[in-house]
């Protein structure tokens, strides 16, 4: 067995292992591969005046790529801790987008990711999406679905496979449509759709502090990876020196979004200490380059860190 068959191998066997044990148990627990069904930033929002054809981007829940998608970028690196990242993103979700009509797509979002009792037109669905994936993802999603129907058949579960395989516990439409410019109306849509399949793609299994690539960007998305670093007494001078790598993978008119800030502004008043983890105050933050979007919530103020190579 090659080193490309034993990882799919072994990704396989404790994707099953988690299925079989929220499935048993009827109960979702959050694990090591669970990923984000969607994001929870206002990706829209700060990608809205980006222009470029490079870029470099957490895989997460695959909303960053399907927004750059929309933005126009021809060539998307990601990069991620969680191997299941890239299966979701380039397997189930961009086979959303190739499968369905725009007016459909809502419609089967709210279906796959709702709490409901488990039937056959999951199934369905499940096996359709199959259709609109490259080799590699149909192989992996083919043997997952098999095998959650199969117990299905058996369990008769409220819980669907996504929400079994994903860390959201709530589903709101509203505000995913939100975030999302790719979903927020029919033309961004059927971009996404024409061009997704003609994007050079990578994806890669690393660190994004870590990530070493072969070429330069016009734009770096880190999400909130900040959130999961806990480096208490950083000062901004440590916290750019821990982009440093990143930043020397730009173009000299690139720009690299470091960090999401949520609610940075509540009620007018900033945040104390706005990056989770950090002890960097405000006034110090708010010295550097930091784009303000808006929250969902319309008394609050969401923001990120923005660092350039100069």
């Amino acid at each position: 067995m090659d080193k490309n068959a034993f990882f799919m191998y072994s990704l396989l066997k404790e994707v099953k292992s988690i299925i079989l044990n929220a499935l048993e148990k009827n109960s979702r627990t959050i694990n090591t591969l669970s990923v984000y069904a969607f994001t929870n930033e206002n990706i829209s929002g700060y990608l809205k005046d980006v222009n470029g054809d490079i870029a470099l981007s957490v895989c997460s829940s695959g909303d960053q790529y399907l927004n750059l998608v929309c933005r126009g970028f021809s060539e998307i690196d990601l990069v991620d801790t969680n191997p299941l990242t890239e299966f979701y993103t380039l397997g189930i979700k961009q086979a959303l987008v190739l499968g369905f009509s725009f007016e459909n797509y809502f419609k089967i979002l709210s279906f796959l990711f709702k709490n409901r009792k488990y039937d056959v037109i999951e199934e369905k669905v499940l096996f359709y999406l199959l259709d609109f994936m490259e080799e590699k993802y149909f192989l992996f999603w083919k043997e997952v679905f098999n095998y959650y129907i199969s117990l299905q058949h058996v369990y008769h579960r409220d819980i669907t496979l996504f929400q079994i395989l994903t860390q959201d516990y709530y589903f709101d439409l509203d505000e995913i449509i939100f975030y999302n410019a790719y979903m927020q109306d029919q033309e961004k849509f059927q971009k996404v759709k024409r061009n997704v399949c003609q994007i050079k793609t990578s994806f890669t299994l690393d660190n994004l502090f870590s990530y070493q690539g072969d070429k330069l960007y016009h734009l770096i998305l880190c999400s909130n990876i900040l959130e999961h670093t806990y480096l208490p007494n950083c000062d901004i001078k440590r916290l750019k020196e821990l982009f440093s790598s990143l930043i020397h993978q730009l173009y000299d008119e690139g720009v690299l979004f470091a960090s999401y800030i949520y609610h940075l502004y509540r009620d007018e008043c900033v945040k104390n200490y706005p990056i989770g983890g950090f002890d960097i105050k405000a006034r110090e933050l708010l010295k550097e380059e930091v784009l303000v979007v808006p929250s969902l919530r319309k008394q609050n103020k969401d923001g990120i860190l923005v660092l350039r190579r100069s």
